[in-house]
C-alpha cells in the first residue's frame, strides 16, 4: 500500500496534546463565551492531567522531533490563552494567573521526566503571543511533512496512496503558501528551522510526486469493470432459477386465494371444449375423404375391368 496521510506528522501527531491540556474543556468554554470562573477551572483540570498524560506519552514525543512536538504544545497553548485574554469581562490582574500557572505546570511536568528542553523559559513568548499564532503552526506542519516525504518520493510514487497524497500536498502549499505571502518576515523563522528561505524548494518537492503506479491502478480498474462479479456463470444460473421458482410460486398463491383459479378452469375448459370440437370435425372431414376415395377407387376398378374385357376381344 506504501506511504498514506495517515503517516505525514501533521496528521499522526496532530492531537498528542488535546487529552493533557483539557482542549475540549477549553475550546468549549471559549466558543460559548462562558465566564472567566470556568477558565480556572480548566487550569486545575490542565494541572490534574497534564503531566500523567506527558509521562504516558513521553516516548512517543522524545522520539519523533521533540523541539517540533514542544513548538507544536505552545502554539496550541497561546493560542487558547489569546482567546481568554480577550474575554470582555478580563483583565490583565485576572488573566496573568492563568497564563502563569499553565506555565509552570507544563515547566514541572518536563522536569519530571528529565526533559528541560521544552520549558517555557526556552521559547521566545514573543513568536506565540499573537491572534495569528496557529498560521505559524500551519507553515511548521507543511515544513516538517515535507521534510518526511523528501527522502520518501520514489516509495510515494509506487504506492496506491499516491494520487490522494499528491492531491493533498498540492492544495496544502497553494493555501500555506498564501498565508506566508501575507507577511513572509513572520514567517522566516519557521523555514529556518528546516533551512530554507522561501516555498520554493516546498514546490520543487511536491512536483517530484508523479505516481508511476496510476496506469496500473487503471488496468487493474477497467479488468475489474470488465468482469463484475454479478456476470459469472453461477450468478446467472441461481438468479435465472430463482427468478421462474418464485413466478411459479407467486401464480400458485394467485390460483389458491383469489378468482383467477374459476377464471383459469373457465379457459382450460372451453379450450378443451373446442379441441375436442376441431378433433371432431377433422375426423369427419377425414372419414369424408376416405369414402370419396373409396368410391373414386370403386368406379377406377370396375374402369380397369371394362378396359380389360374390350382388350382382351
Amino acid at each position: 500500500m506504501g506511504i498514506s496521510l495517515n503517516e505525514f506528522p501533521s496528521k499522526k501527531f496532530n492531537n498528542i496534546w488535546n487529552d493533557g491540556i483539557c482542549f475540549h474543556e477549553v475550546n468549549n468554554i471559549i466558543t460559548h463565551s462562558r465566564n472567566l470562573a470556568e477558565a480556572y477551572t480548566w487550569m486545575r483540570n490542565f494541572q490534574k492531567n497534564f503531566s500523567s498524560h506527558l509521562e504516558k506519552n513521553k516516548v512517543i514525543i522524545q522520539n519523533n522531533t521533540l523541539e517540533k512536538r514542544c513548538r507544536d504544545l505552545y502554539y496550541i497553548v497561546y493560542d487558547v490563552l489569546y482567546k481568554l485574554k480577550i474575554f470582555k469581562e478580563n483583565t490583565q490582574a485576572t488573566y496573568n494567573p492563568i497564563k502563569s500557572g499553565i506555565k509552570t505546570l507544563i515547566d514541572s511536568a518536563f522536569l519530571n521526566i528529565g526533559n528541560g528542553s521544552c520549558l517555557s523559559s526556552l521559547i521566545h513568548e514573543v513568536d506565540y503571543e499573537s491572534a495569528n499564532v496557529m498560521k505559524k503552526k500551519y507553515v511548521d506542519d507543511l515544513g516538517e511533512d515535507i521534510t518526511y516525504i523528501e527522502p520518501k518520493i520514489d516509495e510515494i510514487n509506487r504506492s496506491l496512496e499516491c494520487d490522494t497524497v499528491k492531491t493533498y500536498l498540492e492544495a496544502e502549499i497553494l493555501k500555506i503558501k498564501l498565508i506566508y505571502e501575507e507577511n513572509p518576515e513572520n514567517y522566516k523563522k519557521i523555514l529556518q528551522y528546516y533551512k530554507k528561505d522561501n516555498f520554493d524548494h516546498f514546490e520543487k518537492v511536491i512536483a517530484k510526486i508523479k505516481c508511476t503506479s496510476e496506469k496500473a491502478q487503471e488496468k487493474t480498474l477497467s479488468e475489474n469493470q470488465e468482469t463484475p462479479a454479478n456476470s459469472s456463470p453461477l450468478h446467472i444460473f441461481l438468479v435465472s432459477n430463482l427468478s421462474l421458482f418464485g413466478f411459479l410460486l407467486i401464480f400458485f398463491f394467485l390460483y389458491k386465494v383469489t378468482p383467477l383459479k374459476s377464471w383459469f378452469d373457465r379457459r382450460i375448459r372451453k379450450k378443451v371444449k373446442f379441441l375436442n370440437s376441431t378433433n371432431d370435425a377433422e375426423s369427419n372431414k377425414i372419414s369424408e375423404e376416405e369414402s370419396e376415395y373409396l368410391d373414386i377407387s370403386s368406379n377406377n376398378d370396375e374402369y380397369n375391368v371394362l378396359y380389360n374385357s374390350v382388350a382382351d376381344s
